[in-house]
């Protein structure tokens, strides 16, 4: 029988062979039995969900198509695919998606308006990591591998208090990760592109009565990664800067959440998150020691505040007469970021500042009427209001005159008022086995760009709301005994005012900036299948589609565009797994997974190359001791995760691709004692 699975990602915690929309669950012992160490790694295998490189680890994801591809220097912190670490918000800072000590991974498809609005037009990615228990457990791991791999981490839980162990408990984890980041720089004669990444949680709950419960997070991680992954060869392996870049975020995070549940009818919760993030991003522009020299240097200042309050009926049936279930609740954020970009060359010394702040303050509901005991019907409903403040100024120094020119300032602002909301419709086939239909209007909302080096009589100050239909059908269910489940969705998306993201220039001198395109429209289905064979074997299946069409568009400044898929759509992804062992002896595990090529951007045309890659994983399980051998990327498959078009080659500087190559071949081997 396979285990249960709870989602909680959406606004109602549900078994997810209940769930009435597309979500993907990859629970601890998937996790575990393929050494999985980041997000980015099983990335691939979440159906039409991408991920954007041109970083150190992945930190931009899109699903169906929807979501940022990147944040350079003047770009804004704006993303439409929610990233969260239990109650923390790190959206649009992935790379923190360290999945040490993670009890599992949901990715919920498709507009989430009801439950979390503007960051979430193109679903939600969480991160749930191992509550606190009312008895002491834990573990030790270490991992060593190729490209110099070295992981240890510990993680422990279990009451304060020995003589009351429900009422304060606690958990810690902590990992500290090094690599030599599969790049070696030439010129340099050393790792420029290693990874050096620590993390650490720790969680608390306490109950200090039957009617109050309240639980903590508190996170700090330190990524102190390089940055030198692209040369003018493409070669893949080899670098030849001379000006290595470095890819830093240290973020100190932490969430409360309290749940009252003393009055007879209805609960309480409250949830307040903030996180601050410090981040570097720099690289050398020319990629080699004997071009035009010149070093990019972005340092960016980030603090994210939440507040949800919720009111929530107590029962699921009868709550309040017609209404069987119901929802209630407010929730304001504050995002503020500054940045401080310099390009500095032997000639010229180019300076960008840039402030933003987004206030988010929203009402919500949803209520739930069953029909009968088998059909039933969600109605969710979201307004909010986003006002935006921002500006840049952008700066020029002449090192050889002593010489600046003028700054140049742009102080754009706006804000909007957008509304949005969910209509689902269940039906039970059997007990074990669900049907549902739905149709959800999702935005995306308007802005401000802030990059002062653009040209305000040609270039966009603000872009407009982009609003998104997404029309969905889907089953899911499971055989009597539970060895087989899985699950099928069919959706289309209707996008209206496509916000496109566009830049210009060469070399290491670009201006970026947001607009809006017309209509865009994505076609598509979901599918996942699990089957336990016998008590050993057991085999599992994806299948991502997708057909998409970004309609031809002429941007504000005369740049065009579309008439073709619209980025980060591939046709197909899938993937094909066997897993044998049981909790005792020897285990395996063996992937075979495939991505169809895709565009990068909307505002070029190079796209990746299709791929399939194979993982693969031997172990043995020995009392509390599990040892893992495993290879990631087994035949070394040639792929990329980031290509561009412009020219970086002096001295015509003509237009050529660029690659950005995935991770190659990894293998190695992995010991856990847990307790």
């Amino acid at each position: 029988m396979l285990d249960p699975v709870l989602v909680t990602a959406d606004l109602w915690s549900s078994p997810l062979d209940r769930m009435s929309a597309s979500v993907t669950v990859i629970d601890d012992a998937t996790l575990r039995a393929g050494a999985v160490q980041h997000l980015g790694d099983v990335a691939n295998e979440i159906p039409n969900l991408t991920w954007t490189g041109g970083t150190s680890r992945p930190r931009y994801f899109q699903i169906r198509g929807i979501g940022e591809n990147s944040q350079y220097e003047g770009e804004t912190p704006d993303s439409a695919v929610r990233f969260l670490v239990d109650d923390l918000d790190f959206t649009g800072l992935g790379g923190i998606g360290s999945t040490f000590d993670v009890q599992q991974v949901e990715v919920l498809r498709g507009p989430q308006a009801g439950a979390f609005g503007a960051n979430a037009a193109g679903g939600v990615i969480r991160l749930v990591t191992h509550a606190p228990t009312p008895f002491w457990t834990g573990f030790v791991h270490g991992s060593v591998g190729s490209d110099d791999l070295r992981t240890g981490g510990f993680a422990l839980g279990g009451p304060l208090d020995a003589g009351r162990p429900d009422q304060l408990m606690m958990r810690l984890a902590v990992e500290q990760s090094k690599s030599d980041g599969f790049r070696h720089n030439v010129f340099l004669n050393r790792d420029t592109n290693a990874r050096d990444e620590f993390t650490a949680r720790l969680r608390l709950t306490y109950n200090p009565n039957p009617l109050w419960r309240w639980d903590t997070a508190v996170v700090w991680a330190d990524l102190n990664n390089g940055f030198d992954e692209f040369a003018l060869d493409n070669n893949g392996r080899f670098t030849y800067s001379d000006q290595p870049g470095r890819d830093v975020q240290r973020s100190l995070a932490g969430s409360v959440r309290g749940t009252f549940s003393g009055w007879p009818d209805v609960r309480l919760t409250t949830i307040t998150n903030a996180v601050r993030t410090r981040s570097i991003y720099s690289y050398d522009d020319d990629w080699t020691s004997a071009s035009y020299a010149s070093f990019s240097d972005d340092r960016r200042l980030r603090n994210v505040f939440n507040q949800e309050l919720r009111l929530d009926s107590a029962v699921a049936k009868g709550a309040l007469g017609w209404i069987d279930r119901w929802t209630l609740g407010a929730f304001f954020a504050r995002l503020d970021e500054t940045s401080h970009y310099t390009d500095t060359s032997a000639y010229e010394i180019s300076g960008l500042d840039t402030r933003y702040r987004a206030d988010n303050t929203a009402l919500f509901g949803q209520i739930a009427h069953d029909f009968t005991s088998q059909t039933r019907v969600i109605v969710g409903l979201r307004v909010e209001g986003i006002d935006l403040r921002g500006g840049g100024v952008k700066t020029k120094f002449d090192p050889i005159a002593g010489t600046s020119a003028p700054p140049i300032a742009l102080n754009p602002r706006f804000d909007v008022t957008m509304f949005g909301g969910k209509l689902t419709i269940e039906h039970d086939l059997s007990p074990r086995a669900v049907v549902f239909a739905s149709v959800t209007r999702g935005y995306k909302a308007g802005g401000i760009n802030v990059d002062a080096r653009i040209d305000p009589t040609a270039d966009p100050l603000t872009y407009g709301t982009e609003t998104l239909w997404n029309y969905e059908a889907g089953w899911r269910g499971h055989s009597v005994d539970q060895r087989l489940r899985g699950e099928l969705t069919v959706f289309y998306l209707d996008r209206h005012a496509t916000q496109v993201r566009d830049s210009a220039g060469f070399g290491g001198s670009y201006r970026f900036f947001t607009d809006n395109g017309q209509r865009a429209h994505v076609t598509g289905a979901e599918a996942t299948a699990t089957y336990r064979m016998t008590a050993m074997w057991s085999v599992r299946g994806t299948l991502a589609l997708m057909d998409s069409e970004l309609e031809p568009f002429v941007l504000s400044n005369g740049n065009a565009g579309g008439g073709r898929r619209l980025a980060n759509t591939p046709a197909y992804g899938f993937t094909v797994g066997a897993h044998y062992g049981a909790s005792r002896g020897v285990f395996g595990d063996v992937d075979l997974l495939g991505r169809a090529s895709q565009y990068d951007s909307n505002d070029q045309d190079q796209q990746r190359r299709a791929y399939h890659l194979v993982n693969a994983s031997v172990g043995y399980v020995w009392r509390d001791w599990t040892f893992t051998v495993w290879a990631k990327n087994l035949f070394d498959e040639r792929y990329e995760k980031r290509v561009f078009f412009f020219g970086n080659e002096d001295p015509d500087y003509i237009e050529t691709r660029y690659e950005d190559r995935a991770d190659p071949r990894q293998v190695g081997a992995t010991a856990t004692y847990r307790f």
